[in-house]
């Protein structure tokens, strides 16, 4: 919530100080061009739009899931060789118009310094909300295995012990079996699992093939969080947010399973009771 709030402030700060600039700069232009004014106001304002738009871009490709660490730092430094142009050619533009309005020449460099000051910041600030990842947390660490349900226990005949049938047994041989044939450490099958990953993203930004391919490493090979945004050329953030999703839909999946074979072990329990209390009369 506070880094909203922050990219919502200094976003506006930055249009506030860019719009600034593309009216001095034209303004500038008009007053001190005798030749085609129009062109000279146009290609004052492109420096301070462009810086605009580089910042935009780079906000939008951090949080994209398939850019690579290498293109966000080329994109990044190309927005800062951007940022350095604009600065320059606003800055000398601005200082002009504050003499030509009456500002002593030895003070006019503050007003650029003041307008072009406020964009740089914006800028720089944006750029580190941009790259600022959200806190990784380890798979090691992710959502605990539910805990077993616990078999129900049979009712006891007060007047003397009741022995069981011989196939009672049999009835607790399927929660057994069910968890032999699959342990803990197994999840659903990868495919189905990255489905349901990416129905659930609300964006509709993740890739199947990429998230199965991160699932595939995860549990099948064994990789961690790191070794895995290595391989692919992703931020880590978001591979630990396609893993932290798949634990916990595995969770809800084993709590699922472990409910339903629970229940109909409890369902047969009572009739046998009651058969062998009947006899034990």
């Amino acid at each position: 919530m506070r880094t909203d709030r922050a990219h919502v402030f200094f976003w506006t700060e930055l249009c506030i100080a860019a719009g600034v600039s593309v009216v001095g700069n034209a303004t500038q232009a008009v007053l001190h061009t005798t030749v085609l004014p129009a062109v000279a106001a146009t290609v004052a304002v492109i420096p301070p739009l462009a810086l605009l738009a580089a910042v935009h871009g780079v906000a939008l490709l951090t949080r994209a899931h398939t850019a690579s660490p290498t293109a966000r730092r080329a994109a990044t430094a190309l927005t800062v060789v951007i940022a350095g142009g604009a600065f320059w050619l606003s800055f000398t533009a601005l200082r002009t118009l504050a003499i030509t309005a009456g500002v002593p020449a030895a003070e006019a460099w503050l007003w650029p310094l003041i307008v072009e000051g406020s964009m740089t910041q914006s800028s720089l600030a944006l750029l580190t909300l941009a790259h600022t990842q959200q806190p990784d947390t380890d798979t090691e660490s992710a959502t605990p295995a539910p805990a077993p349900q616990p078999t129900p226990e049979l009712p006891e005949s007060r007047s003397a012990p009741v022995t069981l049938p011989a196939p009672q047994p049999a009835a607790t041989k399927p929660i057994e079996d069910a968890a032999a044939e699959q342990p803990a450490d197994k999840g659903p099958d990868l495919d189905v699992l990255a489905a349901l990953i990416c129905e659930q993203d609300p964006g509709g930004r993740r890739d199947r093939g990429t998230v199965t391919t991160v699932l595939t490493h995860r549990y099948v090979d064994e990789w961690n969080a790191s070794r895995i945004s290595r391989e692919l050329e992703c931020s880590r953030s978001a591979v630990s947010r396609i893993l932290r999703d798949a634990e916990r839909l595995r969770a809800h999946a084993a709590t699922d399973r472990a409910h339903a074979e629970v229940g109909p072990p409890t369902v047969r329990a009572h009739p046998d009771s009651n058969r062998a209390h009947a006899k034990h009369l």
